[in-house]
Order: structure tokens, then C-alpha cells, then sequence
């Protein structure tokens, strides 16, 4: 199979052809969910370093334990609890690190929930899967005015995406309408 047909595969497919050692299959499935699994981490506030150190941790068990997943459908609800367990590790060891400098330990914030997370991380994952689903046009704006990290200014789409800069905000507008229909229609609000 050609590397671009494993983007159109489902997880379950894509799994079993992970398992079979298919490079290309790997790729796709580490490029599907990289924004969910980056997400969490900067959700808790993490140093880029340490987002990346997350993410490539979250990469690992993910390899070593494809095969051990019960349901091949529910790969982005394991990647969002396996990234939030091991950000509040690797968050409780540098607060261990802190209290132990300074003699005061900091009590976690009870206003985030580990439940909280999960459900956010797996709505937001919700809506990139639904733009993803979109026409070329409405995904590549929305990818670069939503999704982009660099946050590219409306000249750099302008040229990215051959558009006017008086075009994108209605273009916008149109492209949302349609990510807000095509939400509806999942049961996502």
C-alpha cells in the first residue's frame, strides 16, 4: 500500500498493519494523534523540551504496547489517558524536585481533574478528525488558522493558500459554519 492510502485507514487498520511492522502505517498513526498527545502536556504547562519529552515517551509506549490494546477503536482515548498519567508523573517528580529545594511542597490545582483533561483532549481530537474530514480548502485554512503552532499572520496564509487577505476572514466564516454543521451531525457541540 502507498503511504498516502494509510491516511484514508482507520485506527483498527492501521493498527494491524503497525503490528506487521509497516513503517509507513506507524508514521500515519504517530502523525494522526501527534497534536492530541502535544496538547496535553501544554495544557499542563510544560517547557516545549518537556512537551517533546513527553511526547516521545508517550511514542514509545504506544509502540510497545499496540498489542496489547483491547479495542484498536479506542487508540485516541489510551493516548489521552497514557499522556496524562505520565504528565502528572513527570509533574509530581518536579514538584518532588522543588519541595525538595525549598522545603514546601506544592499542593496539586484542584480545579483540573485527570477526567477533566481526557474529556477536553478527546473533544479537541473530535473536531481535528472532523476538519480533517473537510474539503481541501476549509481544512487547510482552519489547520493554519487553528491548528498551525506557528500562527501564521493572515498575509503568510494569503500566499500559503493563494487567497486575498480580504477573502480569509469570510472564507473563514463559511468554513466554520460548515465544521460547526458537520459537528452537529456527530453529536459534538
Amino acid at each position: 500500500m502507498k503511504a498516502g492510502g494509510h491516511q484514508k485507514l482507520g485506527d483498527p487498520e492501521l493498527v494491524g498493519l503497525c503490528l506487521e511492522g509497516d513503517q509507513a502505517a506507524w508514521e500515519t498513526l504517530i502523525e494522526r494523534y501527534r497534536r492530541l498527545i502535544y496538547s496535553i502536556p501544554n495544557k499542563f504547562g510544560f517547557s516545549q523540551s518537556d512537551c517533546n519529552d513527553v511526547f516521545q515517551t508517550v511514542c514509545v509506549k504506544l509502540i510497545e504496547h499496540l498489542s496489547d490494546l483491547k479495542d484498536e477503536t479506542k487508540v485516541s482515548a489510551w493516548l489521552i489517558t497514557t499522556t496524562t498519567r505520565h504528565c502528572i508523573h513527570v509533574q509530581t517528580l518536579g514538584r518532588r524536585d522543588v519541595s525538595d529545594a525549598d522545603g514546601m511542597e506544592e499542593a496539586p490545582d484542584p480545579t483540573v481533574s485527570m477526567e477533566q483533561i481526557r474529556v477536553v483532549s478527546d473533544r479537541q481530537q473530535k473536531v481535528r478528525d472532523t476538519i480533517a474530514e473537510m474539503p481541501e480548502r476549509c481544512r487547510r485554512l482552519l489547520s493554519l488558522l487553528y491548528l498551525d503552532s506557528k500562527s501564521p499572520s493572515y498575509e503568510e496564509i494569503s500566499v500559503k493558500m493563494s487567497m486575498p487577505v480580504p477573502s480569509i476572514g469570510p472564507t473563514r466564516a463559511r468554513c466554520l459554519d460548515k465544521l460547526r454543521r458537520l459537528l452537529r451531525r456527530k453529536g459534538i457541540q
